[in-house]
């Protein structure tokens, strides 16, 4: 999993990340966050982080840092973001040398923990690393009951930098979806082709509810709402 991203990380914001998708998700995070007691300035884990996407919807409202099992995505956020702290660590065994008020794992991120034991795992290394009351809020790549196979058809015009994209993603075994990613890339007056499959863990509602449930997290709301990507579990670490 390490390299997974290896490619993919020197072209990853030019085809994934923009404001028009994620500007909306932030905001509606944010409202969520307070909703449940989550304060201006309270210190925020960003997990799975990548090149660091979502940090600047984030960083003026709280202590924000970052945590991914990437290097190659993780040396790209440092660069971006010199004064920003990021971590090393996959979802599943991560150990840190502090806690937080809030962590927020978004676009679907948790789906590469690929089994419900990592996620349960992971579940549980979340809860060690919040404060009493402190909240994690989880989006799903999918649900079992939500996914339909697709094919993904996107494309990233820049000035030094073109790419076609086009993603097959299909029920590879059960509770595991393949995604196979396609990408053509133009630059430097050259077109190189990039062909890549990843595997994602397919859990259900009640699989969410309680992997959150049984690491001490309390769900306290399932939001539904489009402008989060896949919804968001929501569980408040219960006090004691």
């Amino acid at each position: 999993m390490y390299s997974d991203f290896k490619t993919i990380s020197t072209y990853y914001d030019a085809l994934y990340v923009n404001d028009r998708e994620y500007a909306p998700e932030a905001a509606r995070v944010k409202a969520l966050l307070t909703r449940h007691g989550i304060v201006s300035q309270a210190d925020l884990l960003v997990l799975a982080c990548g090149t660091g996407g979502h940090i600047p919807y984030f960083k003026d409202d709280y202590h924000v840092s970052g945590l991914d099992l990437s290097e190659d995505m993780l040396n790209l956020a440092r660069e971006k973001f010199p004064g920003i702290r990021f971590h090393l660590g996959n979802l599943i065994d991560f150990k840190l040398d502090s806690d937080f008020d809030a962590m927020i794992c978004l676009y679907g991120s948790i789906g590469f923990v690929k089994t419900m034991d990592n996620l349960r795992a992971s579940m549980k290394r979340i809860s060690a690393h919040l404060r009493p009351d402190g909240l994690a809020l989880i989006t799903p790549w999918s649900t079992v009951e939500d996914f339909q196979s697709l094919i993904v058809v996107d494309a990233a015009d820049k000035p030094d930098l073109k790419i076609a994209r086009m993603e097959q993603v299909r029920l590879k075994e059960p509770k595991i979806v393949e995604v196979t990613f396609h990408h053509l890339i133009g630059q430097n007056n050259e077109v190189t082709y990039h062909k890549q499959s990843m595997k994602i863990g397919l859990f259900s509602r009640e699989e969410y509810r309680s992997a959150m449930t049984d690491a001490g997290l309390e769900v306290v709301e399932e939001y539904r709402g489009t402008d989060v990507r896949g919804g968001a579990y929501i569980g408040k670490r219960v006090a004691g």
